[in-house]
C-alpha cells in the first residue's frame, strides 16, 4: 500500500519530506513544489508521534502561514500552528515581556502610532518635524533594528536625517517602555534579547519546540536568523527552505548571507536540492538559468523538467514606449482571440511608473485588467494630488479638488481654517479657490494658515500665468516648483518614497508627450485623463490581464507572461547599477519574472524612453544579452515588420530609414508591417528625432519615430 505522505513525490522531495533529526536544508527551485514539501514534511513528522505544538513553523505572511496549515490538516494531520516570525515572537513575549521590564499586555504600535510617538520625542528635543519628518526617522530606525543595531552600537552619518535619528532613537526606545508599548521590530528584537539574557528561559523554548521549520529562508534578515540559532541551536532539528536566486526583498533588510552561510552554521547540515520544475517549459528554465548563472551569491543548482521544450523567448525592441505598450496589447489581444483566458496573461514590470503607458494601451483595445499588489496610475496618491491642482485651474468652482489639496503640502491650514474659509467664501457668493485668492477673506483664518493661503495663492496665480503660453507641462512645472511637492512626496519615510519619486517624473513625462502631439494644452490634457479614468470597469467576475511589479509576483504562475521595460537603468534599476550586490539582486529579480511564465515569455524594451519630460536613448538590460541565442528570437513570426538581431550590443527592430523622414507627410495614407492601414494626422521635431502621429484603421493613434516606424507611403491620401 503507497505512503499518502510520499505520493506523487519525486526523489528530492521524499528525502526531504523523510529526512529524520538533524539540521536541513531545502534548496527549492522555483516551481520546484516546494510548500508540499513543507507541509508533507510537517505531516510525516505529526504521523511519526511528533506532537504538533512541539513543531515551531515560520514564514513570512499570514496568508502563507494559513494555507500551509489549511493544507496539513487536509492530509489528516492535527492543527499545527504556523505564523508569521512577528506574531510568533508576540505570543511568546506575551508571558514573558515583564523579565524585560514590559507588561505583559504590552501595546503592538504600527506604523503610525511609530510615528506618532517619534514625532512626540522630536517635540520635546526642540527638533523641526518639517525638516525631516518623523516617519522618514522611524524608516531609518527600523532599517537599523533589522540588522541587529542598537541605538549604543551604531555610527550614524552627517546627514540631517542621521543627526536627529541618533537624538531620537535612545529617547524613542525610553518613550515606548514607558508607554508598555513595542512597535513590529521590537518584537523581534525583544524576543532575541529575551533569549539572550536570560539562558534558562531559552531552554524551555527549546525545549517545547524540538522541531523548527522556517519557510523562505533567504528572506531572512539578520535579527530573524539570530533568532534562529536562539531557538535551535547547532546542530538542532531545524529544516530551512528557500532559495537564493529568489532573495529580491533586500531593501527590506533581507540577507542572502543567511542561507549561503547555512551550512557552515549549522555543521552536518544535510542539503537536499528541489531541481525539478513542473511549471515551466525546458526552453523558458534554460534561459533563466543561464542569466541566474551570472550572479556569484548563490547556490549550485540546474532546473531540469519533464515538460515540453516549448517555443524561445520573443524579444522585442519598440522605438519608444508607446510602441511597446501597443505591441503588448496586441500580444495580449493575439494570446486572448486564440482562446487564452485573460487571468492567464501577466504583465511585469520592475516599476510601479511603467504601468501608465501599458495601462492606456489596454483600454485603448478594451482589454479589462488590474493592478496587483497597487493602484492604477492615475489612481496614486501623488498623482490624484498632482491633478488635483490642475483641475483646479482649469475649473475655480472645484470645491472638492480644491480641499483635497489645500493643505498638502502642510501649510498650516487645519480644517477648522478650511470650514471658515468656505462658510465665508459661501456668503461671498465665491468658491473655495476664488475665497484663498481674496485677502478680506483670507484674514477669518489665524496668522500662520493666512501665511499658507497667501503662499498657495501665488503659487495658484503662477501656474495659471503659465497656462496661458506655456502648455500643460508649464502649468505642472509651476505647481511643481511653487509647492515643492516633489521634495514632500518622496520624504514621507516609507519604502513607497522612490516610487512616488518614479511616478511623479513618468507624470511630467506624459504631461510633455501630450504637448509635444497636441496644442490643447492643460484642458486637454485634463480630458484625456478623464476619459482614461472614467472607462467602465470590467465585471468583478469577469478575467482580466494581471499586471503587477516583478517584487508582487513571487511565488505566483501564468501561462504566458510579458515583461516590459528591459532597459539599463529601468531594470535593472539606476540605483543598483552601479553596486555588484545591488545588481546580483535585480538578477534574481530578472529570474523570477522569467520563471513565473509556463509557457511563453515576451520580454520587451524601447530604444528611447522619456524620463522627466526628457527624451533618452535607451541601452538594452544586459539581462537580455546574457540569454543565449538559441533560447530566444525576435517577435518575427508575428510581427512581420521587425527584423532579428544582427548583435549582441542591440535587441531588435527595424533598421534606421533616413529617406522614411522626408516622405511621410500630414494627410499621407500609409501601411504599417504592424499596425496596419491609417492615416498621417501630424507630423513634429527633425531629423532622426522626427515623430508622426498616425491614426489607424482599428481606430487607435499612434505616436512613430519615422526613422524607426518603416512606414510605406501609399497613393492615397486624406485631408484633415
Amino acid at each position: 500500500m503507497s505512503d499518502p505522505i510520499l505520493e506523487d513525490l519525486n526523489e528530492q522531495q521524499a528525502a526531504a519530506v523523510m529526512h529524520g533529526t538533524g539540521p536541513l536544508m531545502v534548496l527549492a527551485g522555483a516551481g520546484s513544489g516546494k510548500t508540499r514539501v513543507v507541509t508533507r514534511r510537517i505531516a510525516r513528522l505529526l504521523r511519526d508521534g511528533v506532537h504538533g505544538s512541539q513543531i515551531l513553523a515560520m514564514t513570512f505572511t499570514n496568508k502563507a502561514a494559513g494555507e500551509m496549515a489549511d493544507r496539513v490538516q487536509r492530509l489528516g494531520g492535527p492543527f499545527v500552528r504556523i505564523a508569521t516570525f512577528h506574531s510568533a515572537c508576540a505570543r511568546f513575549l506575551r508571558a514573558d515581556a515583564r523579565l524585560l521590564g514590559y507588561p505583559e499586555n504590552f501595546t503592538i504600535y504600527d506604523t503610525y502610532d511609530r510615528d506618532a510617538a517619534i514625532k512626540g520625542v522630536m517635540e520635546d528635543v526642540s527638533l523641526d518635524g518639517a525638516k525631516v519628518k518623523p516617519s522618514a526617522v522611524g524608516s531609518m530606525i527600523s532599517r537599523m533594528k533589522n540588522t541587529g543595531l542598537s541605538p549604543h552600537d551604531v555610527a550614524l552619518g552627517d546627514s540631517d536625517a542621521s543627526r536627529i535619528v541618533a537624538k531620537v532613537w535612545e529617547p524613542y526606545h525610553v518613550r515606548m517602555k514607558q508607554l508598555g508599548a513595542m512597535d513590529f521590530d521590537d518584537l523581534l528584537l525583544n524576543f532575541l534579547q529575551l533569549l539572550k539574557e536570560h539562558p534558562a528561559v531559552a531552554e524551555i523554548y527549546r525545549d517545547r519546540f524540538p522541531w523548527v521549520l522556517v519557510d523562505e529562508f533567504q528572506d531572512t534578515n539578520r535579527v530573524q536568523y539570530d533568532l534562529l540559532r536562539q531557538l535551535a541551536p547547532p546542530p538542532g532539528n531545524v529544516c530551512v527552505v528557500g532559495d537564493p536566486d529568489q532573495s529580491i526583498y533586500g531593501f527590506r533588510g533581507a540577507e542572502i548571507r543567511n542561507i549561503l552561510d547555512f551550512e557552515n552554521d549549522y555543521e552536518g547540515t544535510k542539503v537536499v536540492r528541489l531541481e525539478q520544475n513542473y511549471r515551466s517549459t525546458a526552453m523558458i528554465l534554460r534561459a533563466a538559468e543561464s542569466v541566474i548563472a551570472n550572479n556569484k551569491l548563490r547556490k549550485d543548482k540546474r532546473l531540469r523538467t519533464d515538460n515540453p521544450e516549448g517555443e524561445p523567448l520573443h524579444m522585442f525592441r519598440a522605438a519608444n514606449p508607446a510602441e511597446e505598450a501597443q505591441a503588448i496589447a496586441d500580444r495580449i489581444r493575439g494570446l486572448a482571440d486564440h482562446g487564452v483566458a485573460l487571468d492567464d496573461i501577466a504583465v511585469f514590470y520592475r516599476a510601479h511608473w511603467l504601468s501608465r503607458g501599458i495601462e492606456q494601451a489596454l483600454k485603448d483595445r478594451t482589454i479589462p485588467y488590474e493592478i496587483l499588489g497597487g493602484l492604477s496610475f492615475f489612481e496614486r496618491r501623488e498623482i490624484k494630488d498632482l491633478l488635483a491642482y490642475l483641475r483646479v485651474l482649469v475649473n475655480p468652482l472645484d470645491d472638492v479638488s480644491m480641499e483635497r489639496v489645500i493643505n498638502v503640502p502642510a501649510r498650516g491650514v487645519g480644517k477648522s481654517s478650511v470650514d471658515k474659509l468656505k462658510r465665508a467664501g459661501f456668503e461671498a457668493g465665491m468658491s473655495l479657490k476664488e475665497a484663498i485668492g481674496e485677502p478680506s477673506l483670507r484674514a477669518v483664518v489665524p496668522p500662520k494658515a493666512r501665511k499658507g493661503l497667501e503662499q498657495l495663492s501665488s503659487v495658484l496665480n503662477a501656474a495659471s500665468e503659465a497656462s496661458r503660453s506655456k502648455g500643460a507641462h508649464g502649468v505642472l512645472a509651476a505647481i511643481l516648483e511653487g509647492t515643492q511637492y516633489l521634495n514632500y512626496a518622496t520624504s514621507l519615510g516609507d519604502p513607497e518614497d522612490v516610487a512616488r519619486d518614479e511616478n511623479i517624473h513618468e507624470l511630467v513625462s506624459d504631461v510633455v508627450a501630450f504637448d509635444e502631439k497636441s496644442k490643447e494644452g492643460l484642458v486637454g490634457y485634463l480630458q484625456q485623463v478623464s476619459l482614461l479614468t472614467s472607462q467602465d470597469r470590467s465585471k468583478e467576475d469577469e478575467p482580466r490581464v494581471q499586471m503587477m511589479t516583478v517584487h508582487a509576483a513571487k511565488g505566483l504562475e501564468f501561462e504566458h507572461v510579458v515583461v516590459a521595460g528591459l532597459e539599463e537603468g529601468v531594470f535593472p534599476s539606476m540605483r543598483s547599477s552601479d553596486s555588484e550586490i545591488g545588481v546580483e539582486e535585480e538578477r534574481r529579480l530578472m529570474y523570477v519574472a522569467i520563471t513565473r511564465g509556463m509557457k511563453s515569455v515576451l520580454l520587451t524594451s524601447a530604444k528611447e524612453r522619456m524620463v522627466n519630460g526628457e527624451t533618452m536613448r535607451m541601452e538594452s538590460s544586459r539581462f537580455q544579452k546574457e540569454i543565449p541565442k538559441d533560447c530566444k528570437q525576435s517577435w518575427d513570426a508575428a510581427w512581420h515588420s521587425y527584423e532579428q538581431e544582427t548583435t549582441d550590443h542591440e535587441a531588435w527592430g527595424v533598421d534606421p530609414d533616413p529617406d522614411a523622414i522626408v516622405q511621410v507627410q500630414r494627410g499621407m495614407r500609409v501601411r504599417h508591417g504592424l499596425f496596419g492601414l491609417g492615416v498621417v494626422r501630424s507630423t513634429s521635431g527633425q531629423g532622426a528625432t522626427m515623430r508622426a502621429v498616425v491614426r489607424f484603421d482599428d481606430g487607435v493613434e499612434r505616436t512613430l519615430i519615422l526613422e524607426y516606424a518603416g512606414l510605406e507611403p501609399l497613393e492615397e491620401t486624406d485631408s484633415w
